[in-house]
């Protein structure tokens, strides 16, 4: 039967189609640029919370309607350099906006009160000197293109 099936032209075609075809299907791409700093040359990231104390911090986020970001992920990142980010907390917001992040070290922080680019992220937040830490967080939407 194999003999029969490479003597006849119309049963070559098929094999050699799957041949060319199958290693084309399972090709890898790579999308966006390879340099994994790619981003950091165009886009300044700086800590937008500074601890000098420990301090609990939570608070509330809504949006420019005054509407509360509900059930939605907020994030504390150690601020190590513009490239270098180390997470320390996530939590989500409740029904109403508020967040906990419980108690935090002394150190520079990045927070990131929207999961997602829709919303500028918040460039500076204020903690006064104490044992409680409050925010209070307004996002603004991101211009489109």
């Amino acid at each position: 039967m194999s003999r029969a099936l490479y003597r006849d032209p119309m049963m070559i075609r098929p094999v050699l189609a799957l041949l060319f075809v199958a290693p084309a299907l399972a090709q890898v791409v790579h999308i966006g640029p390879k340099d994994p700093d790619y981003c950091s040359k165009f886009e300044k990231v700086l800590p937008n919370l500074e601890l000098r104390n420990e301090v609990h911090i939570l608070g509330s986020i809504q949006d420019q309607t005054t509407a509360p970001l509900q059930n939605s992920r907020v994030e504390l990142r150690r601020y190590i350099s513009q490239i270098n980010e180390v997470n320390v907390q996530v939590v989500s917001t409740d029904d109403k906006g508020r967040f906990d992040l419980g108690i935090i070290k002394p150190g520079k922080y990045r927070l990131l009160a929207s999961p997602h680019r829709g919303f500028k992220q918040p460039a500076t937040l204020l903690c006064q000197n104490g044992h409680e830490c409050e925010l209070k967080i307004t996002l603004i939407v991101n211009p489109t293109d």
